[in-house]
C-alpha cells in the first residue's frame, strides 16, 4: 500500500471537511488509476484517499454488513450509540456530544427535523452511500452553524463507468431460524463524457428480531420470551441522481431523493407495568437538490439549492388497555420543510496558499396538527414555527515549508426568528388565553479554530509517512425548536429564551504509515488525544408545575459546564493480501460543572470501548472475517443509581467471492446469544444469521 503524501493529506482533509471539494478535477483524475480520460466528479476524489478510523468507505459498509447509519457508525472510536424509547429513534453521540450537537450531511444538505434538530440514523439508509466521514470537534467552518460537536458527513455514490449495475439481497433469521428481516439493495447508473445518471432502489422490511434465551419475563409486562413485541418496521428509499459535464471545469446534477418509513410501535420497556404506547406509523421525506461546480485556473466556485419536506405522525395510546382496543389519541402530525443553499469559493493563491469561504441560508417552517375527534381527515393547525439560519465561514490553509501546514477559520451564525405560533400549550389555556405568540430572540454567535499539521522524517525522510497534528476549536449550537416550545402533551414548561451551547476543542493526533512498497507488510496507526470544554449545556430538570406545586413538569434551561476528554487509538495491520486486522479503542471521561443539584452523570456513556476485526483469507475467493466488540459499564440516568452492566459482543462472517462479480456470504452475529441493553428496559436483539447475495457488473 503506498502511503500518500503529505500534500495529498493536508488537501484532502481540507476536501473531507467541506461540503464540496475544492481540488481540480483534472488534476484528481490524473492521480486515480484508470480515470486518466474520464472526467472524475468532485465527490468521487476522496475515494482515492487513504482510509482513516473516521472515515467509513463503502468496502468497509459492506464488510461489516451495515444497512443504515446507525449500523456503519457503531466502530467508530468515540462514537456510543443508542436507542428505543418512546421515540423508537435510533441515534449515537460523538465524544460525548448528542445527535441533535453532530449534525448529519448528505451531500451538504442537513438531514435533520426541523423541529428536534435530529433525524433517526436507523432510517438513514447507506445503499446508496460512497463513504461516510465523521469530523469530531475540529470541522469545517464551511459547514455553517449548530456543528457543536462535530458534522457526519455521507457522500452519495456517483457512477464512474459506461454501465454500472448491482444487486444486494440479504436475508436475516433468528436464533431458531425463523425468518426477521430482509434488504434488497439495486442500483443502475452510467457515466458518459458529457453526463451521467444513477438510480438506487433500497427496501428493507423488519418482521422482528429475537430476544437472548436467557430474558426473563415480567408478569406486569407484555413482553414475552422470544421475539421482540413490536419490533417491526418497514423502509423504502429511492434515489435519483443526474449530471451534466459538457467541460471537465464544469459539473452540473441534480438529485431527489424519496423515503417513505414506518417505524411501527415504540416496543415496551420490559420489567415495568406503565408506561404510554408510541406509534409512528408515517416517517416520509422529499429532497430536491441542485448542484453546480465550476473552475477556472485556480479559481473554484461551488453551490448548492434544496428543498426538503419531512412529514411524519404519532398516534399515542395512553396504556396497553387503550392499545388492545385501538383507542389513541387524535392523530399529532409534523409538516415540516427545509429551503437553503450554500455558495462556496475556493482561491489557490499559489502552491502554499489557500483560501475559501462559505455563505449558507436555511429557512426552516414547523407545523403541528392536530387530528379532530369528529372528522377523521381533518386536521387543525396547533403551532406553526418559522425561522432563518445564515452563516459566513471562511478556511485559510497555507504551507510556508513543506513539512509544515497551517489551517485557520473564522465563522459567524445567526439565528432569526420570523414566526411562532400555538395553540396547544396547556398552561396558557389555564389561564383562559386561547393562543398565544412568542418572538424568540435573536442569536449571533462566531466560531473559529487553528490547525498545526507537521510531517515527521521517520523512517524514510522522501515518504513522510508520518504526520502530527494539534487543533483547536470553539463550536456553537443554537437550541432547537423542541427544546424552546414543546409543551410534551402539558409535561414541558417551554423556555422560549434558552440560550446556546458552546464548546471549546482541544486534540493532539498522529497518523502514521511503516510499511513496504510490495504490500508485504503494513501499519497504520491513528491515536488522539481531546479535551473538550463545554458551557450552556441544554438539559431538562424538574420544576414545580406553576399551576399546581405539588405536581412537577421538565423545563429545559442551560447548566454551567461540562467537559469531556479521552484517548483513542486505531492500529490497522496488514500482512500482503491474506490478512488484515483492526482495533478501536476507545477511553472516554467527563466532568460535570453546574449549579443544578441532583445530576451527576451523564446517562449512557460507557468510560471504555474496544473492538476489533480480522480479515482473513486462506484462498483467493474466500474471507473469513471474526469480530469482538467490547462495551463498558454506564449509567442510565443522570442521577447515577442506575448501572447498565458491560457487554462482548462476538459475530463471525464467511464470504465467497467470484471475481468483482457475485459474492455470497453468511454472518452470524451475537454468537453467544448475550443478554445486553443500550438502554435501560430496552433489550437487544440475540444470536441471528444473515445470508447475502451480490451481483455487481462494471
Amino acid at each position: 500500500m503506498k502511503y500518500p503524501t503529505i500534500r495529498g493529506l493536508l488537501l484532502l482533509a481540507v476536501l473531507s471537511a467541506a461540503v464540496g471539494e475544492e481540488a481540480d478535477p483534472k488534476t484528481a483524475a490524473a492521480e486515480v488509476p484508470g480515470e486518466e480520460d474520464i472526467y472524475v466528479l468532485p465527490e468521487a476524489e476522496v475515494s482515492a484517499e487513504q482510509d482513516t478510523p473516521e472515515r467509513i468507505t463503502r468496502e468497509e459498509m459492506d464488510r461489516d454488513g451495515a444497512g443504515d447509519l446507525w449500523e456503519a457508525v457503531q466502530y467508530t472510536p468515540g462514537v456510543i450509540r443508542s436507542g428505543g424509547g418512546r421515540r423508537n429513534d435510533s441515534n449515537f453521540s460523538v465524544r460525548g456530544y448528542s445527535s441533535d450537537a453532530v449534525p448529519v450531511y448528505v451531500d451538504g444538505i442537513l438531514m435533520a427535523n426541523p423541529y428536534r434538530g435530529e433525524g433517526d440514523s436507523a432510517r438513514f439508509l447507506t445503499g446508496d452511500m460512497e463513504s461516510i466521514e465523521i469530523a469530531k470537534g475540529y470541522s469545517s467552518e464551511l459547514l455553517g452553524a449548530n456543528t457543536l460537536g462535530g458534522a457526519i458527513l455521507l457522500r452519495t455514490a456517483k457512477p464512474r463507468e459506461p454501465l454500472e449495475v448491482s444487486l444486494k439481497t440479504a436475508l436475516g433469521l433468528d436464533s431458531v431460524f425463523s425468518y426477521a428481516d430482509s434488504t434488497h439493495v439495486l442500483a443502475v447508473g452510467t457515466k458518459q463524457p458529457f453526463f451521467y445518471g444513477k438510480g438506487v432502489l433500497q427496501y428493507r422490511t423488519v418482521d422482528h428480531y429475537r430476544l437472548p434465551d436467557s430474558f426473563e419475563a415480567s408478569a406486569q409486562n407484555p413482553q414475552e420470551k422470544g421475539n421482540r413485541l413490536w419490533s417491526d418496521s418497514q423502509d423504502l428509499k429511492l434515489t435519483f441522481i443526474g449530471g451534466l459535464t459538457p467541460a471537465s471545469e464544469l459539473d452540473i446534477w441534480l438529485t431527489y431523493v424519496y423515503q417513505n418509513a414506518d417505524k411501527g410501535l415504540s416496543p415496551p420497556d420490559v420489567g415495568i407495568k406503565e408506561y404510554a404506547i408510541w406509534d409512528w406509523p408515517v416517517w416520509n421525506r422529499h429532497s430536491l437538490s441542485l448542484n453546480g461546480s465550476w473552475g477556472i485556473g485556480p479559481f473554484w466556485v461551488k453551490g448548492l439549492f434544496y428543498f426538503d419536506k419531512y412529514d411524519n405522525r404519532l398516534d399515542e395510546y395512553y396504556n396497553y388497555r387503550a392499545f388492545e382496543l385501538g383507542i389513541h389519541a387524535p392523530h399529532s402530525d409534523y409538516a415540516e420543510y427545509a429551503l437553503g443553499g450554500r455558495l462556496m469559493g475556493s482561491w489557490e493563491i499559489n502552491t502554499w496558499n489557500t483560501l475559501q469561504a462559505a455563505l449558507t441560508y436555511k429557512k426552516e417552517d414547523h407545523q403541528g396538527l392536530r387530528g379532530s375527534i369528529i372528522n377523521e381527515d381533518e386536521r387543525i393547525e396547533e403551532m406553526h414555527v418559522n425561522e432563518d439560519t445564515w452563516s459566513l465561514g471562511a478556511q485559510y490553509t497555507v504551507s510556508p515549508w513543506t513539512p509544515l501546514t497551517l489551517k485557520a477559520g473564522l465563522g459567524f451564525d445567526a439565528l432569526v426568528p420570523q414566526e411562532y405560533w400555538n395553540d396547544e400549550n396547556e398552561y396558557n389555556k389555564l389561564l383562559g388565553a386561547d393562543y398565544f405568540i412568542v418572538q424568540s430572540r435573536n442569536m449571533f454567535l462566531y466560531t473559529w479554530q487553528f490547525g498545526v499539521f507537521y510531517r515527521l522524517p521517520l523512517g524514510n525522510p522522501e515518504a513522510q509517512n508520518h504526520e502530527l497534528r494539534l487543533t483547536y476549536a470553539r463550536k456553537n449550537h443554537f437550541p432547537t425548536m423542541a427544546q424552546r416550545y414543546s409543551t410534551r402533551f402539558g409535561s414541558t414548561l417551554p423556555n422560549p429564551h434558552l440560550g446556546p451551547e458552546l464548546a471549546n476543542h482541544f486534540e493532539l493526533g498522529y497518523r502514521g504509515y511503516v510499511g513496504r512498497e510490495d504490500t508485504v507488510f503494513g501499519l497504520t496507526l491513528n491515536a488522539a488525544l481531546y479535551y473538550s470544554a463545554m458551557t450552556g449545556k441544554i438539559v431538562s430538570v424538574e420544576l414545580p408545575n406553576p399551576h399546581y406545586p405539588s405536581a412537577s413538569v421538565d423545563y429545559s434551561r442551560n447548566l454551567d459546564g461540562l467537559s469531556f476528554w479521552g484517548f483513542e487509538l486505531a492500529p490497522d495491520v496488514t500482512l500482503k493480501d491474506w490478512f488484515t486486522m483492526g482495533l478501536a479503542f476507545s477511553l472516554n471521561k467527563y466532568h460535570i460543572d453546574h449549579s443544578q443539584d441532583g445530576i451527576t452523570a451523564l446517562s449512557y456513556y460507557p468510560h471504555l470501548t474496544l473492538n476489533g476485526y480480522a480479515v482473513i483469507k486462506p484462498l483467493a475467493f474466500l474471507s473469513i472475517i471474526p469480530r469482538l466488540e467490547y462495551i463498558g459499564s454506564r449509567y442510565a440516568d443522570t442521577e447515577g443509581t442506575w448501572l447498565l452492566e458491560a457487554y462482548v459482543l462476538a459475530n463471525l462472517k464467511i464470504a465467497l467471492s467470484w471475481g468483482n462479480y457475485v459474492s455470497i456470504s453468511a454472518e452470524l452475529d451475537n454468537i453467544f446469544d448475550t443478554y445486553y441493553e443500550i438502554r435501560r428496559y430496552s433489550p437487544q436483539g440475540g444470536r441471528s444469521i444473515t445470508l447475502m447475495l451480490t451481483v455487481n457488473y462494471k
